[in-house]
């Protein structure tokens, strides 16, 4: 689906353009190892990409604030709020590289957990191998789970053989596409440990820098309108999803009340434990917190 929304966002830069701009695009993993297409942008070797900044943290430890936080933004107010600042502060982080980003992506809250194991309380964390790769990660070791990290292609069979317990994926949409309701029985839902999925729309500089203005302008506005499109697609296709596990026998259910009130204390400490360290980290989550107060102050409901 993430692909394919891509190719769908490049062939709208084709239509905008009449023509004259065309993106050529590949698979995660065909042109260079998956997530780590930033790199390739690093060297001058590939011009566009969507990241997941999480796979960032090894360079910069604010990075995975820009993807997402537990207990965090929704999808709306991530790129509402992206577009209010938070686009700035990542280019602001990032700007010794080569990269331009720019507002434009976001997915639905991913399922809480799939497990091969009922969930009943917080004591069913200890020991769990989990496979997930953000920040709660950090905060599942926290909670006694041993955590691995696992490509998403290899989670089906990494599940299957009995190496993980547990995953992190993505929104119901995206996991179904994985199949993984074939190895694991249980879903629990709940927006916190991962409430939006947001992506960066990245494009090397020296390559942006040779476009006319009306061309860069195109970039930035197919970008915006297919995250828009995307997401309205997503929240569709994630209703139809848990409706088609539950007929194949896949038991949905909240995730329990105690475990998520735990991962949102070690969230609290998390983040701010790398405030104190940070300056800018301490910028970034402030700005998020301010914005979710304001915002939810305002449409207590959502909007």
């Amino acid at each position: 689906m993430i692909q394919m929304s891509f190719k769908r966002e490049m062939d709208r830069v084709v239509e905008l353009s009449g023509g004259r701009l065309v993106i050529k695009t590949y698979g995660g993993g065909e042109l260079f190892p998956a997530n780590k297409e930033h790199d390739a942008i690093d060297k001058d070797l590939l011009d566009r990409t969507n990241a997941s900044t999480i796979w960032w943290k090894d360079r910069w430890v604010e990075a995975p604030l820009f993807n997402y936080t537990v207990g965090g933004l929704r999808p709306i107010e991530f790129m509402l709020w992206m577009m209010r600042g938070g686009n700035d502060m990542l280019q602001e982080l990032i700007k010794d590289t080569p990269r331009i980003v720019f507002p434009g992506w976001t997915g639905s809250p991913e399922i809480f957990l799939t497990t091969t194991k009922e969930l009943k309380s917080l004591a069913d964390i200890k020991g769990l191998r989990i496979r997930t790769g953000g920040d709660d990660g950090v905060l599942f070791t926290k909670m006694g789970a041993a955590v691995v990290q696992v490509p998403p292609g290899e989670v089906y069979e990494s599940t299957k053989r009995g190496v993980i317990d547990a995953f992190q994926l993505s929104c119901p949409a995206v996991d179904q596409s994985y199949k993984v309701y074939e190895v694991a029985k249980f879903v629990y839902i709940s927006d916190v440990r991962q409430p939006s999925e947001y992506f960066t729309p990245v494009v090397n500089k020296n390559s942006f820098a040779k476009l006319p203005d009306d061309l860069k302008a195109i970039v930035k506005a197919a970008s915006l309108e297919e995250g828009w499109r995307y997401l309205a697609e997503v929240t569709a296709l994630d209703a139809k999803a848990v409706e088609f596990y539950k007929q194949y026998g896949v038991k949905i259910a909240p995730a329990p009340k105690d475990i998520v009130d735990e991962i949102q204390k070690q969230a609290q400490i998390y983040y701010d434990e790398q405030a104190a360290k940070s300056p800018f980290f301490a910028k970034v989550i402030k700005s998020q917190r301010d914005f979710a107060a304001e915002y939810r102050a305002l449409y207590p409901a959502g909007l």
